[in-house]
């Protein structure tokens, strides 16, 4: 295949998926050991974080490499079922999803389990994902099929943030790096609406016309994106060194 990833760019992508995972943590995105990221070679194999070890202490010996039947073709350990569900569905089915984050961050989370549980146009920040935002309604329980996880990456379509009813959020992305600003800002604008909402006040929509200009404007600036993961990158290394072993 013309889209397969070279191998040590492969390798490199193993050490940022054990640095994303350990900034999720600090950043309280996470739940400990459980929900999942991956990212796509190329070829139908996809990077998966192992099952059973805290996000906070991930390494690049943690991030296996899995095939479309969910065999571990690189690294030890094992893979949790719905991780594998979800994501080989998301991949297959999504070729824009590269990078394919899953958390149920709290403030995200919080307004999926509300009713209508959409991220409104209240903030700078919630205009990043404006127009970009997929909804699935239904909560249908675990992933444990690959029918769930088929249901789920068709509610993506082109979008690529899927808030999930009752449940938490599906955020992907071309790179590693932007598709974590991405999850980071998410959480940042559902914690904003979430106090907003907790003031008393009514929410202080923006115009659809400025709403959507400015998502044009953010969506040309994937270069910044990519640079505020290089830093925390940076800063993450410097502290924890181990990650990349």
């Amino acid at each position: 295949m013309s889209n397969v990833i070279p191998e040590e760019e492969i390798e490199a992508a193993r050490c940022d998926m054990a640095v994303v995972l350990r900034l999720t943590a600090r950043n309280d995105l996470h739940e400990g050991i459980d929900n999942h990221f991956s990212y796509a070679c190329g070829d139908g194999t996809f990077l998966l974080n192992r099952w059973g070890v805290h996000w906070s202490r991930m390494k690049r010996s943690d991030i296996l490499r899995v095939d479309s039947d969910g065999k571990v073709i690189t690294g030890d350990g094992t893979i949790e079922t719905t991780a594998f569900m979800i994501h080989e569905a998301f991949h297959r089915l999504c070729p824009k999803a590269t990078a394919v984050y899953h958390t149920h961050m709290p403030y995200a989370t919080a307004i999926a389990c509300t009713n209508p549980g959409r991220i409104e146009p209240i903030s700078q920040n919630a205009l990043r994902y404006y127009g970009n935002i997929a909804y699935e309604d239904l909560y249908a329980g675990l992933a444990n099929d690959r029918a769930e996880g088929e249901r789920l990456a068709r509610a993506a379509g082109d979008k690529s943030i899927v808030m999930l009813k009752n449940h938490g959020v599906m955020v992907s992305g071309p790179t590693i790096g932007i598709a974590f600003n991405d999850l980071y800002f998410l959480e940042r604008t559902a914690k904003v609406q979430v106090l907003a909402k907790m003031s008393g006040g009514d929410f202080a929509m923006i115009p659809h016309e400025v709403a959507a200009r400015t998502a044009e404007q953010i969506a040309e600036i994937d270069d910044d994106k990519e640079d505020h993961y290089q830093v925390l990158k940076r800063m993450l290394l410097e502290e924890e060194p181990e990650t990349v072993n």
